[in-house]
């Protein structure tokens, strides 16, 4: 897999690469009630603890549904075993989504798994960062214009397979895509 973004490693330490990625969630989210947010969580389960990087509780209709969020600030692509194992740690736990952001790119066995399994892709980049294209399959397609995240420095970009190849869409506060796959 290649890497959709010229420059992917962001200079935040681990934990401020957690905290605004939660930051970015927090916006995705912002028209969605009772909405519980924790950073560093450690959850309980019959098999052990967990220790969660981010959790998202909220409730639609008197339904309370649960979001384990996974951030890993690598250098390295995201492999199927790290979405593998997020999806142990939702069955564990009850979750009834994931979300995994990174720093860095997916690989497409970690995109397909993730697709299959209803965990979203997000890969942070540096707002105004430019996309590169590929001409031949597996096609990035984005509206080309650069992220823009309202004076950021960094912008939440899901990551998807599509009819097309991989799809990119910037998230800020006037794309809901992400809370669209939360209430699915």
């Amino acid at each position: 897999m290649f890497n959709p973004t010229k420059k992917s490693f962001t200079s935040l330490s681990s934990r401020e690469f957690e905290q605004y990625s939660l930051d970015i969630l927090k916006e995705q989210t912002a028209e969605l009630e009772d909405v519980y947010f924790a950073h560093d969580k450690i959850m309980e389960s019959h098999d052990g603890n967990y220790q969660i990087d981010g959790y998202i509780e909220f409730t639609v209709i008197d339904v309370r549904y649960k979001t384990l969020i996974e951030c890993k600030h690598y250098k390295s692509s995201i492999t199927r075993e790290k979405v593998v194992l997020l999806h142990d740690k939702l069955k564990s736990l009850g979750a009834q989504k994931g979300i995994l952001i990174s720093t860095s790119n997916f690989q497409s066995g970690a995109m397909q798994y993730a697709e299959v399994h209803g965990i979203a892709l997000i890969q942070l980049t540096e707002a105004a960062t430019s996309y590169e294209l590929r001409e031949s399959f597996n096609i990035i397609t984005a509206s080309g214009r650069k992220p823009f995240n309202y004076g950021k420095p960094y912008s939440g970009v899901l990551v998807t397979n599509d009819e097309h190849g991989i799809s990119c869409s910037y998230l800020s506060r006037n794309n809901t895509k992400l809370s669209i796959f939360l209430l699915e």
